[in-house]
């Protein structure tokens, strides 16, 4: 058999920077010939060969795009080894990805984060998706942009900043159009999960293209319908019914501490008290009194039995923290994958007026619902007081009501099978039992128009050429979520509920007059900003009313009792009342820009024709809100009352002051905004190609920009081509980029999230002055984050440098490419949320110059509410006395800490009464902070052959991460507290960076005979370290069951994708059928917890199927 090769290197030329990206290649395409065309490649705006680009450049061919089984742009882009850490588009919300861009993808090269990457579209830029994330990212929505319409992916792995300005620190990744397309495609693409059965994803597009006036007029124009049914997560590939479980409550019963100390006991589980406090007191935590107490709605498992439809479930809570919710199985309202109806329209009009000048121009529009999972509660965050039914109405005297009987239809009462006592605690929900639901919606819109002119003229005796464009985006989310309004629902939970209720109360009455009650002023306190555990006026309403349950007013029941006793049920009315349906976001971002450029050659140099580029840029960005009005402007309870009265005339003291915009959505606060930013950019640039010596390539560019509110930026850029030989290319580049801060991080916030970190003061020896509150006192916390706006924030810089090489040689080994880049990326003043540890220290400082002082110390069994002295306040102790009689490792010693009511800070809020130190909310605003150095190296390679057997083609692209150091005030710990400062091969940093595997690489080989053709991707992802492990093991929370599946590495992980197309030819028409399968192999997700894996880095989804047909004319 004669071996023959397809190709000469001329004919590669174009092909090569497809090759070095290691994925299929076109193979029939690869068979001609084509002349080398100077094009502009992106990474520079002047017309070159890209075979010399001195900057690496990767390009996905649209075939390429097509033998990956792609159904949208992220489908390529994930399996980029460059890119890591970017936003998935299928996990469901409680699978990890449930905030605002849920339904949307980005790119994250080099996992520098969504900002750092400068998304184009036709080399024009887009509007980013209406959203901020947690760690501050904004990125344009892959998903809007429509797959049928992509001709090609160019991605520039280098810093871009000099030509394109800020965002481009990482590089650049364009979205070329089929704006020349002509004739007519058609195209039908359905998948699978093997998981789940049949099919769950379907698209249908189409694409057609004319042209006329001998074809100086061309019209394109496609469409595609893309659905993506919601997935279960009991279908993930990973899911074990054994060990992941989901438990939804039953019930709003949930107590923190009872308001007195005679209950119903039949709400107390003896067996489950006793353990807790056994465990507590074996690490030292307290579990005097009520502490350690597990509460429980008796008729739980009475009705159903153990883990029957109703069921109490400890099978994996943490040690020394066994619960009595009643739950029941959830399991079918979670998804893995969330839904998706997508709608895509776009097109392109381009007319050549003369030979000289062209009218060129391109829209498209999405319109995305996203189905997010839902259960059909609505939930509370608050702490809410509930009422014993004695003391409600027990003020209503002394504004001339008529003492009256506690009402009879009490749900609360001992009669009704109630707790019988008043409480605080969370838990407050309706839409219990769950039901199975549609879920609720997000949707978004994503709208953009490109159009301008462009041109050649003769100018200075040079042959110019010039374009002038505007191009306008706009991008809109508005999320549904479902709430209960806070001031319905402190009034339903008392008896006050209903569309018909007027309660005969005052709203007025200074209640915490009386001295019975002065106990409870730390509920009714701002612990969030806007946000309030409870309020006076309904509380007074609660206390001075008579009409309890009566004349239309209704109780909400929290116990299982409104399932059991029709009396007592909650009706629909009263439910319907309290919930409310409101846009959790509802946000626009808007840009426009202007572009003019000018380029040209610059005359004659000794290794060939000098040629530059400048231009002029001008943007607008438009960021909009608006918040719900039970948000903004809220509700307006009182603050503070007269003080100085002698009872019982300070009951009716005059109110002097009132909070001002406090939430009335008990889902969250500060989180929703009224806003209307606008940002103006002006830029110029210009680049130069300045070929000296022979087979030499120069690149020089420098680029000015200007915004209006945070000052200018300068980013200058040198790259160097030389080809010593005709085979091989030599290449290096140093440039400067810089990114400004997003203009919803200065004006707005991050959007909340959560975090654990390392917490000195959760040690309850450190709070009674025992250890030194130092780091390696420190305990695990849990806490939510909030962001914070910062308009003195400033750009982040980096200085970024890479060499290289491209290897195609000729004879017998025509047809082999071999590439490699060694690359450094230095970002300083990098934009970040501050250090979630950081935010404690100058609460640790406070505590630090209080603790030596022993009149500020309390027994920490008697923070609770319940627990407290007569005056209100939790008991003093002294602890040298107490460690004197009792030792000073006694529990009794122990028990004595400093009062926490002496060291709160701002920005840090810990759980009210707490005798554990549990954080609630860490305010966390962006700040200018620290550096990172990534370094690493891409190495591509392919071979392509052909025999009596077909066409055969082999690739491999391999990226190394080798450091990513992370430098950054608050972070003295290092990641995760571990001491490690380099994030390569770990799981990152929570929101400062995510998982940086330090291997990825694909193999790919591909055969081609006649109409046949075949395509075989392995795709490798290389263990990491979980940094986390050595901390979750040594927390004396942590159960041991949980222990047992926890890892200290995350395994590798590699899947095999196989794809096979046969072309059929009809004569005026061929169509090609295609099917294939992703993750044959059904490789195991690696997961590092019982049921954590990390979401950043793998697909849960498992073996998929696809089959398609495209019909071309």
């Amino acid at each position: 058999m004669l071996k023959k090769f397809p190709s000469k290197r001329r004919g590669l030329a174009l092909a090569v920077m497809v090759a070095a990206a290691g994925t299929t290649l076109p193979l029939a395409a690869q068979q001609s010939e084509p002349e080398v065309e100077e094009v502009i490649v992106t990474g520079s705006f002047i017309r070159g060969s890209a075979l010399d680009a001195p900057s690496p450049v990767n390009v996905i061919s649209r075939e390429n795009i097509q033998a990956q089984g792609a159904s949208s742009i992220w489908d390529v882009i994930r399996n980029l080894e460059v890119n890591q850490g970017s936003d998935t588009n299928v996990q469901g919300a409680m699978a990890g990805a449930g905030g605002q861009n849920t339904g949307t993808a980005s790119v994250n090269l080099r996992n520098l984060g969504g900002n750092s990457t400068l998304t184009l579209i036709n080399g024009k830029r887009s509007t980013p998706a209406a959203v901020v994330t947690a760690s501050g990212q904004e990125s344009v929505n892959l998903n809007s942009i429509p797959l049928v319409m992509t001709e090609r992916v160019e991605v520039l792995t280098d810093g871009g900043s000099a030509l394109y300005g800020a965002d481009a620190v990482a590089g650049v990744v364009n979205i070329i159009m089929r704006t020349d397309f002509d004739g007519l495609e058609l195209y039908a693409d359905t998948q699978g999960i093997q998981e789940a059965g049949g099919t769950y994803e379907e698209t249908l597009s189409g694409i057609w293209g004319t042209n006329w006036n001998n074809g100086n007029t061309r019209l394109v124009l496609s469409g595609e319908y893309f659905e993506r049914d919601p997935q279960k997560l009991e279908h993930a590939q990973y899911f074990d019914e054994d060990t992941i479980i989901s438990n939804s409550r039953v019930g709003a019963f949930s107590v923190v501490s009872p308001l007195g100390a005679t209950f119903n006991p039949a709400y107390l589980d003896m067996a489950l008290t006793g353990q807790n406090k056994q465990e507590r007191a074996s690490i030292g935590e307290a579990f005097g009194g009520t502490r350690g107490f597990v509460y429980s709605d008796p008729l739980c498992e009475s009705v159903s039995g153990n883990f029957g439809q109703f069921y109490v479930d400890n099978r994996y809570s943490d040690f020394a923290r066994q619960g009595g919710q009643c739950s029941e199985n959830n399991m079918g309202n979670q998804f893995m994958t969330y839904g998706q109806e997508r709608f895509s329209l776009a097109g392109s009009f381009e007319h050549d007026f003369s030979d000289g000048m062209e009218f060129y121009s391109f829209f498209n529009h999405s319109d995305s619902e996203i189905t997010r999972e839902w259960d059909g509660t609505s939930f509370s965050r608050t702490q809410h007081l509930f009422w014993s039914p004695e003391a409600l109405g027990s003020l209503a005297p002394y504004i001339g009501n008529a003492p009256t009987a506690p009402a009879a239809n009490n749900p609360n009462a001992l009669s009704n099978g109630g707790f019988g006592q008043g409480w605080y605690g969370g838990g407050v929900a309706t839409g219990w039992p769950t039901g199975r639901t549609s879920g609720l919606p997000t949707d978004q819109k994503e709208s953009n128009i490109q159009a301008g002119f462009r041109g050649d003229f003769e100018g200075f005796g040079r042959d110019l050429e010039w374009d002038l464009s505007v191009a306008w985006s706009e991008s809109s989310i508005e999320q549904e979520v479902s709430t209960l309004m806070r001031d319905r629902t402190e009034l339903a939970i008392n008896g006050l509920g209903g569309p018909n209720c007027t309660p005969n109360g005052s709203s007025e009455l200074n209640f915490m007059a009386v001295p019975t009650f002065a106990a409870l002023g730390g509920l009714f306190q701002e612990v969030f900003p806007k946000y309030v555990l409870n309020t006076y006026d309904t509380s007074s309403l609660a206390l001075t009313s008579t009409n309890h349950g009566q004349d239309g007013c209704q109780f909400f029941n929290p116990f299982l009792s409104s399932l059991t006793d029709p009396n007592l049920a909650n009706s629909p009315e009263l439910i319907d009342w309290m919930d409310t349906r409101i846009n959790r976001a509802d946000k626009r971002n808007q840009l426009f820009v202007i572009d003019a450029i000018v380029s040209g050659d610059l005359g004659e140099m000794a290794g060939g024709t000098a040629a530059f580029a400048t231009g002029f840029q001008y943007r607008q960005r438009n960021a909009s809100g608006r918040a719900p009005e039970i948000n903004l402007p809220g509700i307006s309870p009182i603050k503070s009352y007269a003080s100085g009265l002698p009872f019982p005339q300070s009951l009716f003291a005059p109110v002097t002051e009132r909070f001002s915009e406090i939430t009335n959505n008990l889902e969250c606060a500060n989180c929703i905004f009224n806003f209307n930013d606008q940002r103006d950019i002006r830029s110029v640039f210009v680049e130069l190609s300045l070929p000296w010596a022979e087979n030499v390539e120069t690149q020089v560019a420098l680029r000015y920009e200007d915004y209006e509110d945070i000052g200018s930026a300068l980013s200058p850029k040198v790259a160097l081509s030389w080809r010593p030989v005709d085979e091989l290319l030599l290449r290096a580049s140093w440039s400067q980029s810089f990114r400004a801060p997003n203009i919803g991080v200065v004006n707005q916030a991050f959007e909340a999230s959560s975090t654990n970190i390392q917490d000195p003061i959760r040690n309850q020896r450190v709070r009674a002055g025992l250890l030194p509150a130092t780091n390696a006192n420190a305990i695990s916390n849990f806490s939510f984050t909030r962001g914070a706006p910062n308009p003195d924030l400033e750009p982040e810089y980096a200085d970024t440098f890479n060499v290289g090489f491209q290897w195609t040689p000729g004879g017998d080994l025509d047809g082999l490419s071999v590439g490699a880049d060694i690359w450094r990326f230095e970002v300083e003043d990098r934009v970040l949320p501050v250090v979630p540890r950081a935010t404690i220290n100058p609460e640790i400082e406070k505590f630090n110059s209080v603790v030596g002082n022993e009149d500020n110390y309390v027994l920490n069994d008697t923070l609770p509410l319940d627990s407290r002295g007569p005056d209100g306040n939790a008991v003093a102790c002294n602890p040298s006395a107490l460690g004197a009689e009792f030792g000073a490792n006694s529990t009794e010693r122990i028990n004595c800490v400093v009062n926490p009511e002496l060291y709160v800070v701002d920005g840090v809020q810990r759980l009210y009464g707490s005798e554990n130190a549990a954080l609630v909310t860490l305010i966390l605003p962006a700040v200018n902070a620290g550096t990172y150095e990534v370094q690493g190296f891409d190495f591509k390679a392919g071979y392509t052959w052909g025999n009596d057997y077909g066409t055969f083609r082999v690739g491999l692209d391999y990226t190394h991460v080798d450091e990513f150091i992370v430098d950054i005030p608050g972070l003295e710990l290092g990641l995760q507290a571990t001491g490690k400062m380099d994030a390569a091969g770990a799981d990152g940093e929570q929101n400062i960076v995510r998982p940086v595997p330090d291997n990825r690489g694909t193999l790919s080989f591909s055969w081609n005979r006649n109409d046949h053709r075949v395509s075989i991707f392995n795709r490798h992802i290389g263990s990491f370290q979980v940094l986390s492990h050595r901390d979750f093991l040594a927390n004396p929370n942590t159960a041991e069951i949980n222990k047992g599946y926890a890892k200290g590495m995350t395994d590798s992980y590699n899947t095999w994708d196989i794809q096979y197309n046969y072309t059929r030819d009809w004569g005026e028409s061929n169509s090609i059928f295609t099917v294939g399968v992703i993750d044959a192999t059904n490789e195991d997700v690696p997961l590092f917890r019982r049921n954590a894996y990390h979401t950043s880095v793998f697909d849960p989804r498992g073996r998929r199927w696809y089959a398609r047909v495209l019909w071309q004319f």
